[in-house]
């Protein structure tokens, strides 16, 4: 560059001074924005800014800062009060904010990244408007499920053609399963499974149906204590103990069964056994006061079984209730089958 061409620009900038000095302007450039700024006492700033090369921007910026500095509102922008509903509560908000996002930030109402706001941020508040936010969120839960038991159906000729006797009592299993679920306003949307664990397997109900002739039937009404039992041992034709019905009407009050439950239990147990603790049945193999089938299946009270009434009568009430209920549905069977 030549001197006189520094000389120019020199007398250039003192010009450009000259021009500020009576207005006191300030001229910051950051991120290509240009603001300039000037006390308000002076009348004629905007000559000055101009004739220094300056233009005037006269509409304000304002810039949204979570740096806790009070905010300057719009230069003549009137407060616009609008509803605000989050997940089905309302609100009502006043402010003159040049931003939706802005207005919500300064009344402390957060918004999610995944929450879904009817209204873009971006937009002036308008008066009357209503602005819905849905809160959306991602939670990782644990569910106990339960997992229902199969049922096996095995022929057997030890009881007569048509007859059914329950062998294995079937049990439902439980289920932990972890997923990642996804509420949109409070309502389940999505569930994502991120394990699966069995915490208690199901037991399959045995359910063993008769093949065998129509005649057992007859001789299973009545069972036969004259012969040895399973054990191979002696059986007692007679019983001297304590009277098992008074057992077993102790046990239904336990469980919440009244007097027509136990006239049920004793018409249905005396054509069964005659309420006799050794009573066997010499065809199917039945055994003691509720005659089990086998009658091994009451070890599951008891080791026991063979000797104790209370025994047989625990093990002939669980049956009955995981069966039929209640002793009456049991008797409503046996009168309609000649067996329960």
């Amino acid at each position: 560059m030549s001197r006189r061409s520094q000389r120019r620009e020199i007398r250039r900038g003192r010009r450009l001074r000259q021009g500020l000095a009576g207005g006191a302007a300030v001229v910051v450039l950051g991120a290509g924005v240009a603001f300039a700024t000037v006390p308000s006492g002076s009348d004629d700033a905007d000559g000055r800014l101009t004739s220094a090369g300056v233009g005037m921007d006269r509409e304000p910026w304002l810039q949204a800062s979570r740096s806790g500095v009070d905010r300057v509102p719009l230069e003549g922008a009137d407060p616009v009060t609008f509803t605000v509903i989050i997940d089905g509560e309302s609100r009502e908000v006043t402010s003159a904010a040049p931003t939706l996002a802005t207005a919500l930030a300064d009344e402390g109402i957060a918004v999610g990244f995944d929450d879904v706001v009817s209204v873009p941020m971006s937009e002036a508040p308008t008066e009357g408007m209503t602005v819905e936010i849905t809160r959306v969120e991602t939670r990782t839960e644990v569910f106990t499920e339960t997992i229902e038991h199969a049922s096996e159906r095995h022929e057997t000729a030890t009881l007569p053609e048509g007859a059914e006797q329950l062998e294995t009592e079937g049990r439902d299993g439980e289920r932990e399963t972890t997923a990642s679920v996804t509420y949109s306003g409070g309502t389940e949307v999505s569930r994502e499974v991120l394990a699966e664990v069995v915490s208690t397997e199901p037991v399959t109900e045995v359910v063993l149906v008769g093949t065998g002739p129509a005649e057992t039937a007859a001789s299973a009404e009545s069972p036969d204590s004259s012969v040895p039992a399973d054990s191979g041992g002696p059986v007692n034709q007679s019983y001297s103990g304590e009277d098992p019905r008074g057992i077993a009407q102790a046990m239904l009050a336990d469980r919440g069964w009244g007097e027509d439950q136990w006239q049920c239990l004793n018409k249905l147990w005396e054509r069964e056994s005659g309420w006799n603790p050794s009573a066997h049945n010499s065809s199917s193999g039945a055994y003691g006061i509720p005659q089990a089938l086998p009658g091994s299946k009451m070890a599951s009270v008891g080791a026991d079984w063979r000797t104790n009434p209370a025994t047989q009568i625990e093990w002939g009430l669980g049956y009955v209730k995981g069966r039929y209920g209640t002793p009456c549905g049991a008797w409503g069977h046996f009168q309609a089958k000649n067996w329960y």
